[in-house]
């Protein structure tokens, strides 16, 4: 999950730092569900509800040390462009050829959360939007086939 060259916005940081703190949490209680699970033996191979705990336990522990590798290894990214180019941090207007007008903040892949117009720069979408400017035209191709799009505005 983590790379070197991850770029985060100061929102994509904060939500990641509170997906952290939720999997901390919630390791506590899977550590308080692995101590009551003790009480009915110290063999995984006989108590299967001990041998459950220990596996959520491993995974979130996997979990957690990834999204702290992640947000150490993360360099800031301030949103924005100043010259009109679409890149990390800007957010792009686009008209969808059924005419849908849509805005997305390119992010990277880490913080990207399209429900929230919060695409990946490396998505189909987000590779077809970066580096072009406002009344540019480009094709995208997306799991549905090649969408054509009009850049109507990059800020």
């Amino acid at each position: 999950m983590t790379r070197l060259d991850v770029r985060l916005t100061p929102e994509g940081r904060q939500q990641l730092e509170g997906d952290l703190e939720a999997l901390e949490a919630e390791r506590r209680e899977v550590s308080e569900r692995l101590l009551d699970a003790r009480a009915g033996g110290n063999d995984p191979s006989e108590n299967l509800d001990l041998r459950d705990a220990m596996d959520a336990l491993q995974m979130l522990e996997s979990r957690i040390n990834d999204l702290r590798a992640l947000l150490a290894a993360a360099e800031p990214l301030e949103a924005g462009t100043v010259d009109g180019i679409a890149r990390l941090g800007a957010t792009v207007k686009v008209k969808h050829a059924d005419g849908e007008v849509a805005s997305y903040i390119l992010v990277s892949p880490a913080e990207a959360d399209p429900r929230k117009g919060r695409i990946s720069a490396e998505s189909p979408i987000g590779r077809a939007v970066v580096g072009t400017k406002k009344g540019d035209e480009v094709v995208a191709e997306t799991p549905r086939g090649l969408e054509k799009l009009i850049i109507q505005g990059v800020k």
